[in-house]
């Protein structure tokens, strides 16, 4: 009866757990001489490596022997431990933003149910031998994760059971081994009733997905160690409060002596008869501190040693960093210093591996941070590897540590709520987190989960959170009265609710918060004395969604202006796409691509950084924004600006300041000096040695340069970290009268206009040749046309992101249809004595007022001008687009750059000369879209090999991309691979190019600045002309 109930525990809320072990800190234990490593010991034996495995869909059919260590398993796979079994072959990858997933019951009345037919379960099995220097030592199994549900046998005996698929299980199999060989089974369910408190905006995969080892532990050992260090009331001097857990396991009392190190300083010493447990608890001072922050991160070794009279027993290390975290008021304080969360969200996750990520991805990852500025990150939305805090100890990252709990499909069926079935598996999953992390220095927040709605569950976690010996702030975006979290935390603020927060009003909501309330969001109605004495954090903002991120430098300029707004976390770090190879060929896969139904699609591609950890154009928009230094112009022309340190605990001493001086993008002069000596959140302003004192006709810019003057893990000397730019002076020239002659010549249909070594050929449809003397420039007679579509971006498509098949229906279509359409109404030659102009009316659906004037001087220069005005729906583009052959693949250009921007995602760009290859011009994204653009480009070049081709200079700054895929591909491909080349290139000349957005996930609420409304004329000149 037991072991039928036992088969069962999956699909109970309330059995989270058997016979396994309370949760610790994950120091290992050390023999007396041993050097200390993270998580090498002496006393520990991974399991890691081929395990037989059995698979199966549907839990009827499972082999009702499969414990037995006799069961002959020689037909079986082999499967790889850490893995995830669906990335290995076995079922399908299940990707879901907010969605229950299909096997699992929606009906409120029904919850937890699920469909046994539709789960699956992985058999594990294996043998391994304890060391026999091990005999006489308790023996714990310790799994890192496993999702979703597990049962432990060895053999086979029942061990264990375990729910809680984000921190780890442990296990105390010493009764279960024999002498010699021993024979381990696990069952893994896809599917447990822990998956309706695990539904996260991710993959939905399962598996054995971090290390399993065992490792042994003494007679008498340190069982936890908790350690609290903070600072005292000056900030000066450091207080460790320090918990220590030992237990003996044998029913003998003896007498134990424990010593404390804090690196070589031993700190306490205290000795005492031990039978069963035995804690000790002390408070120690540490005058003149070295203090940890994001900046300094400060790390002492923390060592815990116990010996008894016959000599050494054990020993365990933990690094421990200084730090004191607080609110005073409304202001989010870390050791005294208000600070600024410049962070991201990110998961915890590897294109080829899922959530068995690689140490090297780890290094990576946090690198690519730090050249980001980035300072904090959310452990979105669950507890990550204990490897990811051991390196945000060291390097320096505020970390927001948060639950393994998002209900997001049924949050609103009580699920958790104040439902009491649920009330011990969200304490737990919440106990196991804290216990496992609260010593290390990065952790500066907790949070109670994401997305799980709110009820009396919540304060029973944060009452819980309470007596765990931890003074840090707790975080729920999800808390509707503000009881059980420290912040005022909110999603994807629009710009009125952002304006209330601001300035502390009332924060209300409105009939689209309503509606978006239902479908997702948490847009909750506040008072503003409700908040009064929280400040404001944006645990999700800047939402990435591929092309994406507008709007960011205004959210990062509150920060700065607003000392009760304490930052926020960007959505996020890294695209959640996974890798496969095909006949040699990389592809990255998206939800739905694995015959998974339903499915959320592209939306798991939100990185600033893309799956293999290429940097998107957004990472360059954040690196620029969360910058820690600044310029400021005082008197730019005479090289006197003010330097800004945005740091909070350090100088600029490990930066040069390199400097530069440009006339229409050719350099004049430059230098470097060292950074001058500025105190962190101070100024100073200084005076550059210039020798330009006088500006004669065209554009000056003054570039500052910030860039570090030693190596680092993670930028090499000489590395720029940020930048500023001052335009000294911009005196047009004077246009002079060209001489020469223009000839006309008509004839079969066809007007040709010849000045100097152009000539241009227009039929009755359209500009049909450009010749600067070097060859036709229109690929194929292709015409010059005008352009009012993109191929549409994640946030264009909306709402139908959800529905891809009807995305065809968004009313941003229309301007494609537009361009289809585009017929030419009438083309008029005209004279005067300097030019030939040719008027081109266009017509087409949904727009007015289409002109495009072409107009040829004497030295053969074209001047062109081009009008529109649209109709009913907002625009995307205004512009023009035509075909050149692929031999002129050389592209230069002046202005932003080197990567792709837009008008709303410019900050990170620099005013300058750049080139690059047409082929690099572009950007890809996970799903082909919009991509490429430059923005404020005063004037670019296109040529072949030999240098022949032509430019173009706007009368205003142009936006311009050359690209190696027609419009068409960009808009019919789903994936990367399946774009194909054309045998041409597409040039796309445009006015005006509206912005990306960023507000909301997936949809383009753009702020006013960014937006082309119908209605309203735009205008646009152009001169092209022979290179």
């Amino acid at each position: 009866m037991i072991d039928m109930q036992r088969r069962h525990y999956w699909e109970r809320p309330e059995v989270i757990k058997e016979n396994k072990l309370d949760p610790r800190n994950l120091a290992l234990p050390f023999g007396e001489d041993d050097d200390f490593c993270f998580d090498v010991s002496p006393y520990k034996l991974s399991l890691n490596g081929k395990w037989r495995f059995f698979w199966k869909m549907g839990v009827a059919s499972l082999p009702s022997s499969y414990f037995d260590p006799a069961l002959n398993d020689s037909s079986w796979d082999y499967i790889e431990v850490p893995s995830l079994w669906q990335l290995k072959g076995y079922g399908k990858p299940l990707y879901l933003c907010s969605f229950i997933p299909p096997a699992l019951s929606k009906n409120k009345n029904k919850i937890p149910s699920i469909n046994h037919e539709l789960n699956e379960a992985g058999i594990y099995r294996r043998t391994f031998s304890v060391p026999d220097k091990w005999i006489g030592r308790r023996i714990i199994l310790h799994f890192g994760a496993v999702k979703s549900a597990l049962y432990v046998y060895i053999n086979g005996n029942y061990v264990g059971y375990s729910q809680g698929s984000m921190t780890p299980a442990e296990f105390d199999i010493t009764d279960f081994l024999d002498l010699g060989e021993n024979q381990i089974t696990l069952r893994v369910m896809r599917y447990s009733a822990a998956t309706y408190l695990e539904n996260q905006d991710m993959w939905n995969l399962s598996g054995i997905y971090r290390e399993v080892y065992i490792y042994s532990e003494s007679v008498t050992r340190i069982d936890d160690i908790s350690a609290d260090a903070s600072l005292t009331d000056t900030y000066a001097d450091g207080v460790l409060n320090l918990h220590v857990s030992i237990i003996k396991s044998q029913p003998v009392r003896s007498n134990v002596t424990c010593r404390v190190f804090l690196d070589d300083d031993e700190i306490h010493t205290e000795s005492f008869d031990i039978f069963g447990k035995y804690n000790i608890g002390l408070s120690h001072i540490i005058k003149n501190v070295r203090k940890w922050s994001a900046e300094t991160p400060e790390l002492y070794n923390l060592t815990v040693v116990l010996t008894s009279p016959e000599g050494f027993v054990c020993k365990k290390r933990i690094r421990v960093g200084f730090k004191r975290v607080e609110i005073v008021g409304n202001v989010f304080y870390i050791n005294g210093q208000k600070v600024i969360l410049k962070g991201v969200n990110r998961h915890d996750f590897d294109p080829d591996n899922g959530w068995n990520v690689p140490r090297e991805r780890y290094y990576q990852d946090l690198y690519l941070m730090k050249r980001a500025n980035i300072n904090a990150i959310r452990t979105s939305h669950y507890p990550n590897h204990p490897f990811f805090y051991e390196l945000c100890d060291e390097l320096g990252f505020y970390v927001m540590d948060e639950c393994d709990l998002e209900s997001h499909g049924v949050r609103r069926k009580n699920v958790p709520g104040s439902n009491p079935v649920w009330r011990d598996a969200v304490i737990d999953r919440l106990q196991r987190m804290v216990v496992r992390d609260r010593s290390h220095a990065c952790v500066c927040i907790w949070s109670l989960g994401n997305e799980a709605g709110d009820g009396r569950n919540f304060k029973h976690m944060y009452n819980a959170l309470r007596r765990l010996n931890t003074n840090l702030p707790v975080h729920y975006e999800g808390d509707f009265d503000l009881s059980k979290s420290d912040f005022i935390s909110r999603m994807y603020p629009s710009e009125k609710i952002a304006a209330q927060l601001r300035e502390q009003k009332p924060i209300t909501t409105t009939l689209f918060d309503n509606v978006a309330n239902a479908l997702a969001a948490d847009n909750k109605p506040v008072l503003r004395s409700a908040y009064k004495y929280k400040p404001v954090i944006y645990c999700e903002f800047a939402h990435c969604m591929e092309n994406s991120l507008g709007n960011f430098k205004e959210y990062v300029d509150d920060f700065e202006k607003y000392d009760h707004i304490c930052g926020g976390f960007i959505w996020d770090f890294v695209d959640q796409s996974i890798r496969a190879v095909k006949d040699g060929k990389e592809q990255w896969l998206y939800g739905g691509d694995f015959g998974d139904t339903p499915s959320s699609y592209y939306f798991c591609a939100n990185g600033i950084v893309s799956a293999d950890r290429i940097p998107h154009p957004a990472y360059y928009e954040v690196k620029q924004c969360y910058s820690n230094v600044c310029a400021k112009d005082i008197d730019c022309k005479n090289g006197i600006v003010d330097i800004f340190n945005k740091n909070f605990f350090i100088s600029l001493d490990y930066l040069d300041v390199k400097w530069s001086v440009t006339q229409d993008g050719n350099l004049l002069e430059s230098g470097v000096i060292n950074a001058p000596d500025v105190a962190p959140q101070s100024s100073c302003s200084f005076t550059l040695p210039l020798s330009t004192k006088e500006f004669g006709v065209g554009e000056y810019i003054l570039t500052i340069s910030f860039c570090v003057n030693k190596s680092m893990p993670w930028y090499d000397a000489g590395d720029e970290i940020s930048f500023n730019q001052f335009i000294m002076s911009d005196v047009k020239p004077i246009p002079s009268v060209p001489s020469g002659k223009i000839s006309v010549k008509k004839s079969s249909g066809t007007t040709t206009v010849k000045a100097a070594d152009t000539t241009i050929v227009f039929n009755k449809k359209n500009l049909i040749s450009l010749d600067f003397g070097d060859g036709q420039i229109l690929e194929g007679a292709s015409p010059l046309l005008p352009n009012f579509y993109r191929p549409l971006t994640d946030n264009d498509i909306g709402l139908f992101n959800f529905a891809p098949k009807y995305k065809w229906l968004n009313l941003l279509y229309r301007w494609r249809t537009a361009n289809k359409r585009m017929r030419l109404k009438s083309l008029k030659l005209s004279s005067n004595k300097k030019q030939k102009t040719i008027t081109a009316h266009w017509k087409s659906p949904y727009t007015r007022g289409v002109t495009t004037y072409f107009s040829l001087s004497a030295d053969g220069s074209i001047t062109v001008t081009h009008s529109a005005k649209g109709r009913f729906f907002p625009m995307l583009r205004i512009g023009l687009k035509m075909r050149v052959p692929s031999e002129f693949n050389n592209v230069k250009w002046y202005g932003r750059g080197p990567h792709e921007s837009y008008i709303d995602r410019k900050t990170g760009q620099k005013i300058a000369v750049h080139s690059a290859a047409a082929s690099e011009m572009g950007h890809m994204y996970m799903r082909p879209q919009e991509n490429g653009n430059r923005t404020d480009v005063r004037r670019f070049e296109i040529t072949n090999k030999d240098g022949k081709g032509f430019s173009v200079e706007g009368h205003a700054p142009l936006n311009f991309g050359i690209h190696e895929f027609s419009e068409e591909k960009l808009d019919k491909a789903e994936h990367i691979h399946e774009l194909v080349k054309d045998n041409f290139l597409t040039l796309n000349i445009d006015g005006f190019m509206r912005g990306v957005g960023g507000d909301f996930p997936g949809a383009a609420v753009l702020h006013e600045p960014y937006k082309l409304h119908p209605c309203k004329k735009y205008t646009f000149t152009f001169e092209i002309k022979r290179k």
